[in-house]
């Protein structure tokens, strides 16, 4: 049984009218009871959200863990990955260049016969070099017609499959005095001298052909073995 409640002012309550403070009391009973439930509610609706906080920020952890994990383990693999493409390019460059070495036409019998061919009469050829990717040939051309004769040479050379159309040029041209012959014993007639001579030089410049073109113009001018090598380096794969 809960103690009398002592109310000082329950004489003047009476004289105004108002209800006595046990009555009131009562009464408010039941809203400080509501009053506490959704004080709880409210503390365990806090406590559930700051728990579902505190496990949201563990599982993004977790993630971000796993996430970083992922990304050193790409930036691992990028890196493999570029140093396995280097050194597939440098493979690849230099079985271009091996390639490109076996095939060149710079170096070929296959030149050599195709300037015999288109070698007119009367063109002496002197000397015949490489300079990067140009083929330059110094010689001299027998008097008379010294000049059709290298024209000739120049119009014959810009017909050649192994040398570009359009880059066959005439570098120098000089005349050449003729030497006296010497003078014959007594009793023999002096030899004339020797006919007069235009020196020359021409460049122009190696044509790029492709491996099915390479092989038909080796096989017309008759380099069996620039057949072979092209035929085993297409047989590994090497050329298409």
């Amino acid at each position: 049984m809960s103690p009398p409640i002592l109310d000082l002012l329950r004489e003047r309550r009476k004289e105004l009218g108002q209800e006595s403070m046990v009555s009131a009391l009562l009464d408010r009973r039941p809203l400080l009871l509501r009053g506490a439930l959704i004080g709880a509610a409210v503390l365990v609706g806090a406590v559930v959200s700051t728990a579902l906080v505190f496990l949201r920020f563990q599982y993004v952890r977790m993630q971000t863990a796993q996430l970083t994990r992922f990304e050193a383990e790409s930036t691992q693999m990028q890196a493999e990955m570029a140093a396995s493409r280097a050194k597939l390019d440098q493979i690849t460059a230099t079985n271009r260049r091996l390639t490109e070495g076996l095939t060149t036409l710079r170096t070929s019998s296959a030149l050599l016969a195709d300037l015999q061919l288109r070698t007119p009469e009367g063109i002496q050829i002197q000397s015949a070099a490489t300079e990067g990717t140009n083929l330059v040939l110094k010689g001299q051309a027998l008097d008379p017609l010294a000049f059709a004769r290298i024209n000739a040479l120049q119009l014959e050379l810009s017909r050649s499959p192994l040398l570009k159309a359009k880059g066959v040029a005439l570098v120098k041209l000089e005349r050449v005095p003729p030497s006296e012959a010497p003078a014959g014993q007594a009793g023999t007639a002096t030899l004339p001298p020797t006919p007069a001579k235009v020196g020359f030089e021409l460049s122009g410049a190696f044509a790029t052909l492709p491996p099915a073109r390479q092989l038909s113009v080796m096989r017309q001018l008759g380099s069996e073995g620039m057949v072979r090598r092209l035929q085993l380096l297409q047989a590994e794969g090497l050329i298409p």
